[in-house]
């Protein structure tokens, strides 16, 4: 198998693992007595750290197949590297998520203060995944060979978008909760 149908396969399951953590995770975050989605956490975790391996081996060869060519076409591949960028945007706030939400005492969590930087950290990796998403749906959607991409790209987006900012609104609430105590 290649490593961009590899990559597909990824990023497919990528996507599936972060909206069952992220539903499980806002719930917890609103006050909801959920069990965490540990495992849907780490499977998430695992296939970021293998999307990010596949997609910066893809990135290194055609930056070498631009540099043999002698035409980078830097302009005419805006999408291309809007994708990489805003991927590579998600690390630091994602790597904050999990120092912030990592720390557990007998499977109890022991958070330090939710502060207003911490706040907006989370605020910005929700963004940097939605416009990461945003940008690649489309090419997921048509490379995973569904017919009528432009129906299935404008329902899940529909649903991300919801999912997002439920996200956003648990974080402030959580937030706020903080602030009583």
């Amino acid at each position: 198998m290649n490593l961009r149908k590899l990559n597909i396969f990824v990023a497919a399951g990528m996507l599936i693992t972060f909206i069952v953590h992220a539903v499980s995770g806002g719930m917890r975050l609103a006050g909801a007595r959920t069990e965490p989605a540990t495992i849907s956490a780490w499977l998430c975790v695992g296939f970021i750290c293998v999307h990010i391996v596949i997609t910066t081996i893809l990135t290194f060869r055609t930056l070498k197949a631009q540099r043999l060519s002698g035409a980078g076409y830097f302009r005419e591949n805006t999408a291309f590297w809007t994708r990489r960028i805003s991927g590579f945007v998600i690390l630091i706030p994602l790597a904050l998520h999990l120092i912030i939400f990592m720390q557990t005492t007998d499977d109890a969590y022991r958070l330090q203060a939710f502060t207003v930087g911490r706040l907006i950290s989370q605020v910005l990796l929700v963004a940097a995944i939605a416009l990461h998403v945003l940008t690649n749906i489309r090419p997921l959607i048509i490379s995973l060979g569904m017919r009528d991409h432009k129906a299935y790209r404008i329902d899940l987006l529909l649903i991300l978008s919801v999912l997002l900012l439920l996200m956003g609104i648990a974080f402030a609430i959580y937030y706020l909760r903080w602030m009583q105590f």
